[in-house]
C-alpha cells in the first residue's frame, strides 16, 4: 500500500482551488479558517484534521474515492 504524504494532498489542493478561480482568502473564508492555514496546507507543512478534509471535499464536490485516485499517482512505492 503506498503511503500518501500531506504535500500530496496540499498540492492537488493548490491545483484543484486555482482551476476553479478561487484564492487561498476565498476558500479560507468560505471554511472559517485563516489563509495562513490554507497556504501551509497546500505547502504540506500542516496537517489537515479529518472536519476540514471533509469540509474540503464537500466545498470542491470530491469524493473520497477521486481524491485517492488523484494521490496515489503522485505517492512513492
Amino acid at each position: 500500500m503506498k503511503k500518501i504524504a500531506e504535500k500530496d494532498f496540499g498540492f492537488e489542493l493548490r491545483k484543484i482551488r486555482e482551476s476553479k478561480g478561487i484564492s487561498q482568502l476565498e476558500l479560507a473564508v468560505d471554511l472559517n479558517i485563516t489563509q495562513s492555514k490554507v497556504s501551509k496546507i497546500e505547502n504540506g507543512t500542516e496537517q489537515i484534521t479529518l472536519p476540514y478534509f471533509i469540509k474540503i471535499l464537500n466545498y470542491f464536490s470530491l469524493s473520497m474515492n477521486e481524491v485517492i485516485e488523484l494521490l496515489e499517482d503522485k505517492s512513492p512505492n
